[in-house]
């Protein structure tokens, strides 16, 4: 596989989180020509892009070690699924009904066409392909060839110049790429280990989606601010600091995500192509994969200094964005459990140029106007264009000849359409003066956050700043309260040896750090953001005055980081039922109840087969990416329902 593939892959198996049946997550086209064209003549040149593109054809199957693997179908004749006499008014309805029916990727023949014919000599061809196979550079050479096709009706021949989905496989997990590949993976795992917890700790997960004909209210708000002259401004930013306009749009969203969160650490994923190989250029498949850009905004950082240093992350992000994804899934699940937390990335960032720099809309009058940049900004809520739960905040820059538009969305559970306007007011303000001085280059960055007014996150009491991220010792103290054995607990903090700060749990009670440790990280299916303690002390009496000095001079019965010292065995019926799905899916894996999926010896790519198992067995309740976090196997079990044809 493609390791770009190994992302939708894997999305397959969860789709079912959103209450559906599996369904691979599409893309689709549609391509306008002269309705005087007959049928034959359109089939034929689907045919030979069929015939041209192993992509087009390429089915996903598990081999003999349960790996995900691309198997290259012979070339077939293409037949229309749908076809109709209509206008260009149908287009939506008719891509939604080809995509309607689900796509198995082990299955399914991987893309569908349909035709409008139109009555005023115009006619479109709808395509509508699983992204397993397609991304959306692919688009121009399919389009492309389809014309020349058209138009020649010469036979599908591989082009010179361009690399097969295939050969590209193959050549990433070549041993010549050895040392690319560990050198990857040493960026991304120690990014792992070094970012926040999430940019937003208060991030709770909502259903989107379609549920038995039922669509709940989305639990995103989308603003969107559109400029004809702030794109000159953008780029006159650029241009002075040997830039991309698409860093300089990033560096003003961290300025205003950092204080939006209240993180200094900003952690950013950015799509990037992955085609800088010229083979790969006009090639057709799935090469996109995400970026993770990390870069600090401290509050002396002045703009000059964070330019170069969102350059900086930007191309470090880049150079390692061709990664397995299912490797680096493992990654972040085994920093997350040794850092005690579910890492979550959940911001994203887009950048769309399609415009030739100076080019287009009126450039600003350089008259050093403060409001010459920014007095034709219209911001307004917009609908939601796109949404899945992956998503906590959503920027996007579409730079075009008429100017540029800012969206922006955000779950509502970590803001609302008020801040995400000011914060695209604030992104906006922030471009213009630096292009027209008004904000002057080597101005701090605090003091450019209050002279712009952004919305700050500010924490409150029991929230305390560990190891990168925010923690909440007031949630984490009460969940610790409530654990069997526990009468009385407080978590605080304490220095360590290097200069840095730990999570500290002091209980009193008829327990153990392991106990403890166990019991909390069952609780991350209910508080997701929550940050485990470092350590844990079992004390003989919880102290009359529950103040850091009084537990610290505590007697001390046990204490420890409250990782298992020997494996937990499976009691209950649903954890007997994971652990023979695992024992029959997962030989390598030791079977412990006290320790996720991933750490304890499981594979990201075969954690649908356990899933599989399990529904075969008769229990249903979790999905793939329940592996794939920092629950121990026995809050994943605790998930599980039986069904009333469940194996005894």
């Amino acid at each position: 596989m493609l390791w770009s593939q190994e992302h939708y892959w894997f999305l397959y198996f969860d789709v079912p989180a959103y209450g559906a049946i599996r369904d691979c997550v599409k893309i689709s086209r549609s391509w306008r020509f002269d309705s005087d064209v007959p049928d034959a003549a359109v089939l034929a040149a689907l045919t030979a892009l069929v015939a041209r593109y192993e992509s087009l054809r390429s089915n996903f199957l598990l081999d003999d070690a349960g790996t995900p693997v691309q198997a290259v179908r012979p070339p077939w004749p293409v037949t229309f699924d749908l076809r109709l006499r209509a206008g260009a008014a149908e287009l939506p309805a008719v891509t939604e009904r080809l995509g309607a029916r689900p796509f198995d990727p082990a299955r399914d023949r991987p893309v569908r066409f349909a035709l409008i014919a139109g009555d005023a000599g115009d006619s479109w061809v709808l395509m509508t392909a699983i992204h397993c196979v397609i991304d959306g550079q692919s688009w121009i050479a399919l389009e492309n060839d389809f014309r020349s096709l058209l138009a020649a009706g010469h036979a599908g021949v591989p082009l010179p110049g361009t690399r097969q989905p295939r050969e590209q496989a193959e050549l990433d997990h070549s041993p010549e790429r050895a040392r690319y590949r560990e050198r990857v993976r040493a960026y991304w795992r120690d990014r792992y280990r070094s970012i926040p917890q999430g940019m937003f700790p208060d991030y709770r997960p909502a259903p989107v989606g379609h549920f038995a004909g039922f669509t709940p209210p989305s639990p995103y708000e989308r603003v969107t601010l559109t400029s004809r002259r702030l794109v000159h401004a953008a780029e006159l930013v650029a241009a002075e600091r040997g830039i991309g306009p698409g860093v300089v749009y990033l560096a003003a969203f961290g300025t205003v995500l950092s204080a939006l969160s209240g993180n200094d650490r900003c952690v950013v994923s950015m799509d990037t192509a992955n085609r800088a190989d010229p083979m790969l250029s006009s090639a057709v498949g799935c090469f996109f994969q995400p970026a993770l850009v990390v870069f600090d905004v401290a509050p002396q950082d002045t703009a000059a200094s964070l330019l170069n240093k969102v350059f900086s992350a930007t191309v470090m992000a880049q150079r390692y964005a061709r990664y397995s994804s299912l490797e680096m899934a493992e990654e972040r699940a085994r920093a997350g459990h040794e850092r005690g937390m579910n890492l979550r990335i959940g911001v994203t960032y887009n950048y769309f140029a399609r415009r030739s720099p100076g080019t287009g809309a009126p450039a600003p009058d350089g008259t050093g106007d403060a409001g010459s940049a920014t007095d034709d900004f219209v911001v307004e809520k917009a609908p939601i264009d796109w949404q899945d739960n992956s998503a906590d905040l959503y920027f996007a820059v579409e730079a075009g000849e008429d100017g540029v538009t800012l969206s922006m969305h955000g779950h509502v559970s970590v803001t609302d359409g008020d801040r995400i306007g000011q914060a695209l007011r604030g992104i906006g303000a922030l471009i213009a003066g630096w292009a027209d001085g008004t904000l002057p280059m080597d101005l701090p960055l605090d003091r450019v956050q209050d002279e712009l007014a952004l919305p700050r996150r500010r924490f409150g009491p029991g929230w305390v700043h560990v190891d990168h991220a925010w923690a909440d010792t007031r949630a984490c103290t009460a969940l610790l309260a409530r654990l069997p054995g526990v009468v009385g607990a407080a978590v605080l903090t304490e220095g360590t040896d290097d200069g840095g700060t730990r999570l500290v749990a002091y209980v009193a009670g008829d327990t153990t750090p392991e106990r403890l440790r166990h019991g909390l990280s069952a609780a991350l299916v209910t508080h997701p953001c929550l940050v485990l303690p470092h350590r844990f002390v079992v004390c003989a009496d919880a102290p009359e005055h529950s103040t850091p000095r009084a537990w610290a001079t505590a007697v001390v019965t046990a204490e420890g980081d409250g990782f298992p010292s020997r494996p937990v065995p499976a009691h209950t019926p649903g954890e007997r039922a994971l652990a023979t799905a695992l024992a029959a899916r997962c030989p390598a894996l030791t079977v412990d109840m006290a320790t996720p999926y991933l750490p304890a010896g499981g594979r990201a790519a075969l954690a649908p087969s356990v899933v599989d198992h399990l529904e075969d067995a008769g229990f249903t309740g979790v999905i793939p990416a329940d592996l794939l976090g920092p629950l121990p196997l026995g809050a994943v079990a605790a998930k599980l329902s039986p069904t009333p044809d469940a194996r005894k």
